[in-house]
């Protein structure tokens, strides 16, 4: 994989952005849903110590998805969303991404926001400041070939360092955690997984949700939770990173 520096990355930004204009519709039927837009340096998810909590109100939560593309789960997730005029976060892995570059163009298409889960998936805390950039800024990559943006990114394990949020913020980016963690990896039932995030989202009310496209636990589950935050009188709100436009 081509490595790419802080110069590289700014001028892919830059033809990205100019490329892309205004953010495509995702249904024409479809009312724009709120969204939060997150400034160069931004933390957010109180999962991660030192980050702040999402600025979100009472009975509203973020949809975010990490480890995709995948060619068998995602576009079942993205069905869901598109039938219910929902949008997400997806963190696309840079080497899944770079396999089925087709679903993050739909991704983008159908106005979900897609962010960086670095080149591998590695535990960035493990490596040297060298490695750990090179694997940041390889998962974007893929990322800008399909018309993304190099400013919103999510730590492999949720493990973040101060030296790597500074790296991040002097190129303009924001890092997303969460704050509602149903441990959809573990591939449990999916009623017991819906279990843990509805327990979850009853003594928080509001919070970025973490779960995994790749995992097929999880698109058996999504609709009864949206059917459970519509129920509920949940709101799900979009999030944009730095430098992109907000529908708001």
């Amino acid at each position: 994989m081509r490595r790419m520096g802080a110069v590289g990355i700014g001028i892919a930004v830059l033809a990205a952005a100019v490329a892309l204009g205004s953010a495509p519709a995702f249904a024409q039927s479809c009312q724009p849903q709120r969204t939060i837009q997150l400034g160069s340096g931004d933390r957010i998810g109180a999962l991660t110590p030192g980050y702040r909590v999402a600025p979100l109100q009472d009975r509203e939560v973020i949809l975010t998805f990490d480890d995709g593309p995948n060619p068998e789960t995602t576009p079942r997730i993205l069905d869901l969303l598109k039938a219910r005029c929902l949008t997400a976060t997806f963190f696309a892995i840079g080497g899944s991404a770079a396999k089925h570059p087709e679903l993050v163009r739909r991704e983008l298409a159908e106005g979900h926001t897609v962010g960086g889960h670095t080149i591998s998936h590695q535990d960035l805390t493990t490596l040297t400041m060298s490695e750990a950039t090179e694997e940041i800024t390889d998962g974007f990559v893929p990322l800008l070939a399909a018309g993304g943006l190099a400013n919103l990114f999510r730590f492999p394990q949720l493990n973040s360092t101060p030296a790597l949020l500074n790296w991040l913020a002097r190129r303009g980016m924001a890092a997303v955690s969460a704050d509602i963690d149903p441990w959809d990896w573990a591939a449990d039932p999916p009623h017991e997984t819906l279990a843990r995030l509805k327990k979850q989202l009853v003594e928080q009310r509001r919070g970025v949700i973490l779960l995994h496209d790749a995992q097929p636990n999880t698109a058996e589950l999504l609709p009864d939770l949206l059917d459970f935050l519509d129920g509920q009188g949940y709101r799900v709100v979009g999030l944009a990173g730095p430098g992109a436009r907000s529908p708001d």
